[in-house]
């Protein structure tokens, strides 16, 4: 029986890798609206072995996106241990960039207002970067990580809006971003956006995917 069990247990670990590399790659091509059965077919398992593993699809979409996530506070860690302090906080946001743009089928789901540890260590480790960008003199000293949450969305809807004609035009997006970020820059003339107001705008933009899709709010 135990060795059964085992077996059996090995069998739910497989479906469920091949359940989330086809949903991943799914939702990277065709976004998170795309119903189950094409992401069953696609890791080749029934649609009742998928249930079983992911009983809604929002479990399932949430899932995919804490892969992301992990990417994302690995990008971060990463520049954090092996980058100079002038150059760690470019490459972290360039890092992003590619993520996002890889992964445009959940950028919806990727910047809402859901808690959760992951996301606070990047926002963590985040700051740490551009703290020391600063002190290192690379970034214009009056950014504030707020700015860097605003930078990454407006990245989100360049994505969104060239992916299908020009795959690659974020890149060009991004350039003008990053080089705005240096030092030697003009003053920036209006305040930055609050924690506060950063969480506001989540939360906002979530309700409206939600009412997108309808799924239920709160």
């Amino acid at each position: 029986m135990s060795t059964g069990g085992a077996s059996l247990r090995r069998d739910a670990a497989r479906n469920r890798v091949k359940i989330l590399a086809a949903a991943r790659a799914t939702f990277d091509e065709q976004g998170t609206d795309v119903c189950v059965e094409v992401i069953a077919h696609r890791a080749g398992v029934g649609v009742g072995t998928l249930y079983r593993r992911f009983p809604t699809k929002e479990l399932l979409i949430g899932a995919v996106v804490d892969e992301v996530l992990g990417a994302v506070l690995g990008a971060a860690e990463e520049a954090l241990a092996n980058e100079p302090a002038a150059e760690g906080f470019a490459v972290y946001v360039r890092a992003v960039g590619r993520l996002q743009a890889e992964h445009a089928g959940c950028l919806t789901r990727l910047w809402n207002d859901s808690p959760g540890d992951v996301r606070d260590q990047i926002e963590a480790a985040g700051r740490s970067l551009l703290t020391r960008a600063q002190d290192a003199g690379a970034v214009r000293a009056d950014l504030v990580y707020e700015d860097v949450v605003v930078l990454f969305w407006s990245l989100r809807g360049v994505i969104e809006a060239t992916s299908t004609v020009s795959p690659e035009a974020w890149l060009r997006h991004l350039d003008l971003l990053v080089t705005a970020l240096a030092p030697d820059g003009e003053p920036l003339h209006h305040p930055p956006l609050t924690a506060e107001q950063v969480v506001e705008a989540k939360a906002a933009t979530a309700r409206r995917e939600a009412l997108r899709s309808g799924r239920p709010i709160g």
